[in-house]
């Protein structure tokens, strides 16, 4: 339950992801370019980062560690990715599984990761500036 708690906005972008990644693209429109399907793909893995590692550090308040950071915000992520072009592929007949679907979601993730990594940085040395000054 304290997961639930702590990670409820990280679950609600990993449901939206999968309602996506899973819904019958049938009846939608034509992509407006060629491989936009790669781009919202990488946007919703690092959107999907981001809101991890928002989520695990409090709402930007504490800093986490590099490890946790890697494996949360990058692998798990990846690992998602992978199990969602699996199950499209096996399980389902209007949907397929793609590597460069997965390739474009890793690509993402490490962008997010990339991104959290900077942004945790600033949050470890705040945090210092602050206990310094007290």
């Amino acid at each position: 339950m304290v997961l639930l708690k702590k990670y409820w906005l990280s679950l609600l972008v990993l449901s939206i992801i999968f309602i996506l990644c899973f819904m019958d693209t049938g009846q939608l429109p034509a992509a407006p370019t060629v491989n936009f399907d790669k781009l919202v793909h990488s946007l919703m893995f690092l959107g999907l980062s981001g809101v991890i590692f928002f989520d695990g550090t409090g709402y930007l308040r504490r800093p986490v560690s590099v490890k946790w950071l890697f494996v949360v915000t990058f692998l798990f992520p990846v690992a998602i990715g992978g199990l969602i072009e699996i199950m499209q592929a096996n399980l389902t007949t209007y949907r397929s599984g793609d590597w460069f679907d997965f390739l474009f979601d890793g690509f993402g993730a490490a962008v997010g990761f990339g991104i959290a990594f900077l942004i945790n940085r600033w949050i470890a040395k705040r945090t210092e500036n602050n206990n310094n000054n007290l």
